[in-house]
């Protein structure tokens, strides 16, 4: 299992460095969550965010309120709403959108692999997406590594645009998080995003804080 997991990882690595020539746009991506568990197996959460594009101007900031809940100890639901405002290209537009997770988890030795499936009525970024709705499959793989608190990890996920039927793009995240004491994290990640189409594939660079209590 251990042999399976570093060979997706190195996979996901490759396939990242060999689509790095063909990005031209770069972006910073910095998010804060901080989320509270109630009712034994329901959590909320409140997870503000800012984006920054390539010339570190502001491109959009939002609020997402997120309520979850775990059936089982592999399974979880999700429900978000998001307020998000558009200020580089929209002149300071909020709309409101929504989304829907369900995912599973399992253990593979050190490794914990996730598959996680969303709805939603946005694509994110720049694009002209209010009409339209989203099915976003992400595949996640994550190690944890004796004796230490970092976690790396790399994922895979495809934007399926469900009213053109249609695949839009892909995203290839490769990153680690660390825990700090037992309420907090902390995490970062090398986001590739391409297009399926004539358009720039962009370089992200996130930077994540979470607070658990």
């Amino acid at each position: 299992m251990k042999q399976k997991g570093l060979i997706l990882l190195l996979v996901l690595s490759f396939v990242t460095l060999n689509s790095f020539s063909k990005t031209k746009k770069f972006g910073t991506w910095i998010e804060f969550e901080f989320s509270k568990e109630f009712l034994d197996k329901f959590e909320i959460s409140i997870i503000p965010e800012i984006r920054f594009q390539d010339d570190f101007t502001v491109d959009e900031y939002m609020f997402d309120g997120k309520l979850s809940y775990s059936p089982l100890d592999f399974l979880d639901f999700a429900a978000i709403y998001r307020l998000n405002t558009n200020v580089k290209n929209k002149g300071n537009e909020t709309l409101g959108r929504f989304a829907f997770d369900a995912s599973l988890q399992k253990d593979l030795g050190r490794f914990e692999a996730s598959l996680r499936g969303r709805y939603t009525n946005y694509l994110e970024l720049e694009e002209d997406d209010s009409d339209k709705k989203y099915l976003r499959p992400r595949v996640k793989l994550e190690y944890d590594i004796k004796g230490n608190k970092i976690r790396p990890f790399a994922s895979f996920e495809l934007f399926r645009n469900l009213t053109d039927k249609e695949f839009d793009k892909s995203r290839i995240d490769v990153g680690a998080t660390r825990k700090i004491g037992d309420l907090h994290r902390v995490g970062a990640y090398y986001r590739l995003q391409n297009y399926f189409s004539d358009k720039n594939s962009i370089h992200i660079l996130g930077l994540e804080y979470r607070l658990k209590f």
